[in-house]
This record gives C-alpha cells, structure tokens and sequence, in this order.
C-alpha cells in the first residue's frame, strides 16, 4: 500500500514538474511571437517610408509637386536645403506617419 502511494505522489510531482515546464516554454514561444510581430510591424514601416520617399522624389524630379499626406496615415516633409558649391538644388524628404519620423532622405539632388 505504501509502494502504491509513494509512487502515485512521485507520478504527481513529475506531471506538476511537467506542467510548469510546458508553462515556461509555452510563455517564451509567446514573447517570441510578439517581438517577431513587432519587429515586422517596423519593417513594414520603414518600407511604406522608403516607398513614398522613393515616389516623392520621384514627382519632383519630374516637376511635379508631391502630395503632402499619402495612404496609411503617413505625411511627406519636403525641406530645401541649401548647396554652396554648384547651382542644383538639394531637398531632404521626410515621411512621418501619425507624427513619428519613418524615412528620411538627405540631400536629394534634383537637376
């Protein structure tokens, strides 16, 4: 009677063991997902960004005046910067989406 009791407490304890352990794993595989949901989230940020930068300078180089809020919540900042050395003018385009910096391209030279 008391090999039967000893080992239904010993098969308890290595399930509560067993438990906590899959607990444990079950609690990292979350936090992993959530940072792999975060870190995607950012990548398609900063593409979005690079996209709409990419097409603003596009528009001026062609003369046409770029749209200054786009799809997505996002806002095209487009800033001339002054060039000392030769006469081409340089701008700098900066996307921001809901007031938050995303891309930005520096000294866009557009002849």
């Amino acid at each position: 009677m008391i090999r039967s009791t000893s080992r239904a407490n010993l098969f308890l304890i290595e399930l509560v063991i067993n438990l906590l352990l899959f607990g444990l794993c079950a609690a990292v595989c979350v936090s992993l997902l959530l940072a792999a949901r975060s870190m995607g989230q950012k990548s398609e940020r900063l593409t979005q960004g690079l996209y709409i930068a990419q097409s603003a300078a596009e528009q001026l180089r062609a003369g046409i005046t770029p749209p200054t809020e786009w799809e997505g919540g996002y806002t095209v900042l487009i800033t001339d910067t002054q060039n000392v050395d030769q006469n081409i003018p340089l701008y700098r385009i900066e996307v921001l989406q809901n007031g938050e910096s995303c891309f930005t391209l520096e000294e866009v030279a557009i002849p």
